[in-house]
């Protein structure tokens, strides 16, 4: 996987000027986390099997979009062994953003060691997308604000100690868990709700609960613990967009007392657990509560996948939305076995009629955030010149057809993070739209922007080889698939009710009247065999290229995926082959 960050600022300012920015107004948005029973991310959630409240209302969902913030851990080989048809906006990881709390006062000098393991742990997980802050409260403030750069998260991380008094009473507890709370509130205020939410990681070894800090009668002492502190710190949290997740010493509430209140007012004060307050801030953020573990690694390990990606549904737009004001939000899907994560109170920041972003090509090129309301379908392929250079030839496709598009573009970036070549479309209206990138053979990533007339903003993306295959002396170039129209053949990237398809390649070299065979082959995987076989046409294109090209009927075939191969055989027995997936959708 390949990080296109680095390089991407330079870009977006020198060509932003050139392109045409648009605007999208937005609709009420709520996001949230669907895990499976082994606790990955959900994959293919549909927006029928979920339920959305809002102060007890239950709203319309209009669309429902996945997106990816982390590459996702490599799958286990399967059978089938198709590569992907295309690239698509699920492909985007979008980075995360972690910001790693530390309840100093909870912890004793000298044993920081677990939460230094356990971010450690987390710090192995992180990509070039992510960003991560440090934050020691309630004295420390921010150690080091939101970065990309490992060692700075990991030098930050060492230099927080432990404040906590060996000596602490119950109210004690009380007191400082007041000021942590006030503390992590004003922190939660100042961070702004982002394009993509924020997933808090709290390392605490103990908080208080509500308590009066004083018997039954008597005025509240001076280490009252409101339920209201800890309200306020929910609220905080639904305006930021924050996910919780609280991490404790094991050994935290062992042996602490729980006392009863009695009819003479004795126990009123409240419990001395320093689980009890963890509980309830856990509770009262939707958070969830993990252990640190003698490596302090396993937990990290578990919010680093949760974290990998998250779905956000659109709702549909309602008279008087209210705004500037927390409200009850719950999230249900109705599916076996999934677990939700969503905050339980939302905020919707201002008027939907007035806030609108301005988005341009290069900015969503440029971007660290995911953009999936335009859906998008990329192919890149490779092709030859006159002069012999290569070039990556680019299809792009809306998901929906009838979406008229405004402004495309691409990135080539290569393994580094450095922008190999870039292309914008003129006329981004066209059908099929292509364009062309020079490069060097080797491996890419392809990332192509669009922006449509409504002013939906999308971005793919998808690892590509820039390469021929050689067979002797000739070069084939990428196998391509498309269609019949007005007598051209139009490239295409996904199929569903059309009877056949045109497969074709390009043949570079050689010397006139070469002996060699060519056929083209259907099969349920790379090295499966042939369901369909045939013979393909070569045509002269000009002095140093032949097409090979032929009609693959696809209409009896079941709705799947197919590898379609084109093989060259010479006579001396040297072949080569070139593939491509085809993806067929129910009519």
């Amino acid at each position: 996987m390949f990080s296109p960050r680095p390089a991407l600022v330079a870009l977006v300012v020198g060509v932003a000027a050139a392109q045409i920015a648009s605007e999208r107004p937005l609709g009420p948005t709520v996001d949230f986390i669907a895990l499976d029973s082994s606790g990955a991310p959900v994959a293919d959630l549909q927006s029928s099997e979920i339920e959305i409240r809002i102060a007890d209302r239950v709203r319309v969902v209009r669309a429902l979009h996945r997106v990816s913030t982390a590459p996702a851990p490599p799958a286990a080989p399967t059978v089938a062994n198709v590569p992907p048809p295309y690239g698509t906006n699920d492909q985007v990881a979008s980075g995360r953003r972690f910001a790693l709390v530390i309840d100093q006062e909870s912890f004793i000098a000298g044993r920081e060691q677990p939460f230094r393991d356990a971010i450690e742990g987390l710090l192995k997980q992180l990509t070039a997308s992510d960003r991560t802050m440090v934050a020691a409260l309630p004295f420390g403030g921010v150690v080091t604000n939101f970065t990309s750069d490992i060692e700075r998260v990991r030098l930050a991380a060492g230099r927080v100690t432990g404040q906590a008094s060996r000596t602490e009473s119950g109210s004690d507890l009380a007191c400082r868990t007041r000021r942590f709370l006030e503390s992590l509130e004003g922190w939660l205020q100042q961070q702004e709700a982002g394009t993509s939410p924020v997933t808090v990681v709290l390392f605490t070894a103990g908080l208080a609960a509500p308590r009066r800090d004083a018997p039954m009668g008597l005025m509240p002492g001076m280490c009252e613990l409101e339920v209201d502190k800890f309200r306020h710190v929910a609220a905080a949290a639904g305006a930021a967009r924050a996910n919780f997740y609280v991490m404790q010493p094991a050994e935290v509430g062992v042996g602490a007392s729980l006392p009863r209140s009695t009819i003479g007012g004795v126990g009123d004060r409240g419990s001395d657990n320093p689980l009890e307050g963890i509980e309830h801030l856990t509770g009262v953020t939707g958070g969830t509560r993990l252990p640190l573990d003698a490596t302090g690694t396993a937990s990290l390990i578990r919010v680093a996948r949760e974290s990998s990606a998250y779905y956000v549904a659109e709702l549909e737009p309602v008279a008087n939305e209210v705004v500037g004001r927390n409200r009850p939000l719950a999230v249900r899907v109705n599916r076996k076995g999934v677990t939700v994560r969503a905050r339980p109170e939302i905020r919707f920041a201002e008027s939907l009629s007035t806030r609108k972003i301005r988005l341009s090509v290069p900015e969503l090129l440029g971007s660290f955030d995911a953009f999936p309301d335009l859906r998008l379908r990329i192919g890149g392929f490779t092709a030859r010149d006159a002069e012999g250079k290569l070039r990556l030839g680019i299809l792009v496709e809306a998901v929906d057809q009838t979406v008229p598009l405004e402004s495309v573009g691409a990135l080539l970036i290569g393994p580094d993070g450095q922008v190999i070549g870039r292309w914008f479309a003129r006329s981004a209206a066209d059908r099929p739209l292509l364009g062309a990138i020079a490069a060097d053979a080797g491996p890419y990533r392809l990332r192509v922007a669009a922006v449509d007339a409504a002013g939906r903003a999308g971005v793919a993306e998808e690892d590509v080889d820039v390469e021929v295959t050689r067979v002797g002396p000739l070069s084939l170039g990428s196998l391509m698939l498309g269609v019949s129209r007005e007598g051209s053949t139009a490239p295409q990237l996904e199929f569903r009710a059309e009877p056949t398809a045109i497969a074709y390649f390009d043949i570079y070299g050689g010397v006139e009247g070469l002996p060699l065979s060519v056929r083209l082959e259907i099969a349920r995987s790379v090295d499966g065999p042939a369901a369909i076989a045939q013979p393909l046409v070569l045509t002269r294109a000009d002095q140093t290229r032949v097409v090979a090209s032929g009609t693959v009927p696809i209409g009896a075939l079941p709705p799947g995926d197919y590898v379609v191969r084109g093989i060259v055989r010479l006579e001396s027995g040297e072949t080569g082959r070139v593939i491509r997936t085809l993806r067929k959708l129910p009519k």
